[in-house]
C-alpha cells in the first residue's frame, strides 16, 4: 500500500512542479499557435468561421498544450510541429463534433477522487468481435470527451494547479483472450492515445488473472517505459486502502452506489455555458495568453539555425520552425540554393560554352545554306556568259 501511494505521490509532485515551471512557456506557445499556426492551417484547409472557432477552443486548452509540450521533452519546436499535425488530424477524425457515449466507460461523480484529487474512470474491458474500423471513431470520440471533461472541471474550479490527469480502474473480468482484437488494441496504444497525451496518471488492473498474462506481454511491447511504470496490479485490500471505501462503487468493494446507479458526469454534464447572477450567460473564460515577443527570421542556411535547411523564427531567444513543421519544399529550395552557390561558376561556364557552340553551329549552318542557295545562281550566270 505504501509503495502504491508513494509511487503516485512522486509522479503527482513532479507533474505539478513541471506545470508551474513551464506555464510561461506554454502560454507563449499558445500565443504562437493562435496568432501564426491557426491562420496557416485555416488557409491550408480553407476553414470556415465555425471550424476556426472549434480549432481555437482546442488551442486555448492550456492543460492540453502543456501535456503535448511535456510529451515533446519541453522542446518548443517539436511541440509546435506535433500540435500542428494533431490539429489537422482532428479535422479529419473529430469534425464536426459528435460525442457518442461509450457504454463501457464510466467517470465517478464528484467528490469521488483518488488521494491526489484526480477523477476516477472505470473501464470495463470487453472483447470486440466486429471489425476494428467500426470502433475506432468511438474510441477517438471517447478520448475527446475525457479531454473536454477535464477542461470543464478546471474552468469550474479555477485552482492554481489544474486537474491534469485521470486515474483509471481497468476491469478485465469480461475480457476474453480468444476473441480479443489485437489490432484494435495496438492501434489504440500507438495511434489514438498519443493524440491525447498524458491524460492518464495511473491504471489499476482489476480482476486480473493468469489468463490475461499474454495480453499484458503484448501491451508491454507497445507501451513506452514511462507508461508501463504507471500500471499497477493491486489486490482488493490494496485497492480499498489506496482509494478508501467512500471513493469506490459497490462493484469494487466500496460504499458508493453501483455503476449503473451513479451519475456519469462524463456524458451527463451540461454544456460549458454558465449563468451569472442575473440569469444571463456569464462572460466566457478568458485564458491569459502571453504577448508573443518580437520575432526575428533566421535564414535557412544560417549557422545559427538549429533546423538547417528550414526557415526559422526566433521569438524571445527560442528558435522555432516558421511554419510549425518541416516542409519538403523548404528543404528542396535550400538544397537548390546551396547547389547554385557551390557550382555557380561551373554552371555559368558550361552555359557560355554551350551558347558559343550553338552560335558557331548556327553560323556554320547559315553559311552552308547560303552556299547551297548561291550555287544555282552561279550556274545561271555561267550559262549566260557561255551563251554570249
Amino acid at each position: 500500500m505504501d509503495l502504491l501511494l508513494d509511487a503516485n505521490r512522486e509522479k503527482f509532485k513532479l507533474l505539478g512542479s513541471q506545470y508551474t515551471e513551464h506555464l510561461e512557456a506554454v502560454l507563449a506557445l499558445q500565443g504562437t499557435l493562435i496568432e501564426d499556426i491557426l491562420p496557416s492551417v485555416t488557409d491550408e484547409l480553407e476553414l470556415d468561421v465555425e471550424s476556426q472557432r472549434w480549432a481555437k477552443e482546442w488551442l486555448s486548452d492550456t492543460c492540453t498544450l502543456f501535456r503535448v509540450l511535456r510529451r515533446n521533452k519541453f522542446t518548443r519546436s517539436f511541440a509546435l510541429e506535433s500540435i500542428r499535425k494533431t490539429l489537422v488530424w482532428r479535422f479529419t477524425h473529430l469534425w464536426p463534433p459528435d460525442p457518442s457515449p461509450m457504454r463501457f466507460v464510466h467517470c465517478l461523480p464528484s467528490p469521488a477522487r483518488d488521494p491526489f484529487g484526480r477523477p476516477i474512470l472505470v473501464v470495463k474491458v470487453v472483447s470486440f468481435n466486429d471489425s476494428s474500423d467500426a470502433y475506432k471513431p468511438l474510441i477517438i470520440q471517447g478520448l475527446e470527451s475525457l479531454r473536454l471533461h477535464l477542461k470543464r472541471l478546471n474552468d469550474d474550479t479555477q485552482q492554481s494547479l489544474p486537474t491534469l490527469q485521470y486515474v483509471i480502474l481497468l476491469d478485465l473480468k469480461n475480457l476474453s483472450t480468444q476473441s480479443l482484437n489485437i489490432d484494435l488494441v495496438t492501434w489504440t496504444l500507438r495511434e489514438a492515445i498519443p493524440r491525447f497525451p498524458g491524460l492518464l496518471a495511473a491504471a489499476f488492473m482489476i480482476n486480473y488473472s493468469w489468463a490475461h498474462a499474454g495480453i499484458w506481454s503484448i501491451a508491454k511491447r507497445v507501451l513506452p517505459a514511462p507508461a508501463i511504470s504507471r500500471v499497477f496490479f493491486p489486490t482488493q485490500q490494496e485497492l480499498t486502502n489506496y482509494f478508501s471505501l467512500s471513493m469506490l462503487p459497490k462493484d469494487y468493494g466500496g460504499t458508493l452506489a453501483s455503476l449503473t446507479e451513479l451519475n456519469d458526469p462524463l456524458w451527463n454534464d451540461p454544456p460549458s455555458v454558465e449563468l451569472g447572477a442575473s440569469g444571463q450567460p456569464s462572460a466566457p473564460l478568458i485564458i491569459p495568453v502571453a504577448q508573443p515577443p518580437s520575432i526575428t527570421a533566421i535564414p535557412p542556411t544560417s549557422l545559427l539555425n538549429p533546423f538547417f535547411g528550414y526557415p526559422v523564427s526566433s521569438s524571445g531567444g527560442s528558435p522555432s520552425l516558421h511554419h510549425g513543421r518541416r516542409r519538403k519544399r523548404d528543404l528542396a529550395r535550400t538544397l537548390l540554393i546551396l547547389a547554385w552557390r557551390r557550382w555557380r561558376r561551373h554552371i555559368m561556364t558550361c552555359v557560355w560554352i554551350l551558347v558559343f557552340i550553338l552560335t558557331v553551329k548556327g553560323r556554320r549552318t547559315w553559311f552552308i545554306r547560303s552556299s547551297q542557295a548561291a550555287q544555282p545562281i552561279w550556274r545561271v550566270m555561267c550559262d549566260s556568259t557561255a551563251f554570249l
